[in-house]
């Protein structure tokens, strides 16, 4: 089985507040910008941390 990446989009039912994240098995995941956590043990949850800017002290977003 080949490793497939996690997507990350904007939410179309509300692009400014909420993520989908795909999981590489397929499971979408519809995450709120206050749920999404830099430190979440879910990789999607950081994911969704990132996108929206919320990074833990000594990363820089460009």
């Amino acid at each position: 089985m080949e490793n497939q990446p996690y997507k990350i989009v904007a939410d179309p039912s509300d692009p400014d507040s909420r993520v989908v994240v795909t999981e590489p098995g397929g499971r979408e995941l519809h995450i709120h910008r206050e749920d999404a956590d830099p430190e979440h043990r879910f990789i999607a949850y950081r994911l969704a941390a990132g996108w929206f800017g919320n990074l833990p002290a000594g990363y820089q977003a460009d």
